[in-house]
């Protein structure tokens, strides 16, 4: 979400000014204390945002069409179109709706879901698309997914690949001096992936093992955290699998690691892992294509769409993860100083193309004739 405000202050239409709503209880939270500094930007507090308080209110938005709390607070401020990536204002809604749809994960993988969460998400799905007026979608990828499974999407989806800034990112030199400090090798793969099964840490692992046997000692450092609701303790059975393997010294678990770590890792590795079975458009290969990292992924349609460029390996195919993290060399200190410097007109252009996307569909809503108030 802070992408996004911040794409459409530096890079939107003049005419936009974008509204965030929080939680009293989120006033204070770091990640959008400063978004008010921002051109034409504001932030309201008001209780009616509480999760809570949404979340007990869709019943009775199913059952009138209209989530009338919600749309005072939005009338209030004369808000022309809301973005609800997780509130579904009804199909009675008097303010057109850009709803966002990241990815479509219980479709592909419903094994991973209960029969109840497969519904609930499902219903949702379908309910938000039925009355929004634009379906924002993070790739191409996923628009196909969208349209081959709710045909009834058609002539609303767009297409808004989110690129990541890099204001407050580390230059080579500090993240450099920051992985010294924290005596992080100079020879490492990163994978920063949550601890969710589907992450697919497990190849990792055994692609790790295989470094192990072919005397190649080039760790994979992996941080993450949480745990999985869908597979409790599955962290320590990633802990017994590299023990099993004896990848002991080819897999570091690090675990939950300060933003600042997290962004020198991504700075100075040989290159960004990401085994994952499914994704979404991915945060982290975003930020490692912003400073130029070199990236090693599994073969996924939505990965080919976001890094072409990239190295890909069969999603159980460990050996060829093995065979890429061993053709992945380290990056000397002068060579992430120039990565990073050639990346940054290219980051640049799509942060630019990405707001551009945005303001389309957030027209496209506009035009709907809804919420349009006398002066």
């Amino acid at each position: 979400m802070c992408n996004l405000i911040r794409a459409l202050a530096r890079h939107g239409d003049p005419a936009i000014e974008t509204v965030l709503f929080l939680d009293p209880r989120r006033a204070n939270d770091p990640q959008v204390r400063d978004l008010p500094a921002l051109p034409r930007t504001r932030i309201v507090i008001d209780p009616t945002f509480s999760e809570d308080r949404v979340r007990s209110g869709i019943g009775h938005t199913v059952l009138t069409g209209r989530n009338a709390p919600i749309l005072d607070a939005l009338r209030r401020e004369r808000i022309g179109v809301a973005f609800t990536p997780a509130i579904y204002l009804g199909w009675r809604s008097e303010i057109p709706s850009v709803s966002w749809f990241p990815d479509f994960q219980h479709r592909h993988l419903p094994g991973m879901f209960s029969r109840s969460a497969w519904w609930k998400r499902e219903l949702g799905f379908r309910a938000q698309i039925a009355s929004s007026a634009a379906i924002l979608l993070s790739s191409h990828d996923s628009e196909r997914d969208c349209l081959s499974w709710y045909p009834s999407a058609r002539g609303r989806t767009h297409v808004a690949r989110f690129a990541v800034p890099l204001d407050d990112w580390p230059d080579a030199d500090t993240a450099w001096s920051r992985l010294r400090a924290a005596d992080i090798p100079e020879d490492f793969v990163f994978l920063p992936n949550q601890l969710w099964q589907h992450k697919n840490h497990l190849l990792a692992i055994d692609a790790a093992a295989l470094l192990t046997q072919r005397g190649l000692r080039r760790p994979i450092l992996a941080t993450g955290h949480g745990e999985d609701p869908r597979r409790p303790g599955y962290r320590d059975v990633l802990a017994e699998r590299i023990v099993e393997v004896g990848a002991q010294d080819s897999f570091r678990l690090i675990g939950n690691v300060d933003h600042g770590l997290v962004r020198a890792l991504m700075v100075g590795t040989n290159a960004l892992l990401n085994p994952s079975r499914f994704e979404g458009w991915s945060t982290t290969v975003e930020e490692a294509k912003a400073v130029g990292t070199p990236l090693i992924l599994s073969d996924l349609s939505v990965h080919r769409e976001q890094a072409p460029g990239a190295t890909f390996f069969g999603i159980d195919d460990a050996g060829a993860l093995a065979s890429a993290i061993a053709a992945a060399p380290p990056r000397p200190l002068a060579q992430i100083r120039a990565a990073v410097a050639a990346a940054r007109d290219e980051t640049a252009r799509r942060q630019r193309a990405f707001a551009e996307a945005l303001n389309t569909a957030i027209f496209a809503a506009a035009h709907t004739g809804k919420g349009n108030y006398p002066a």
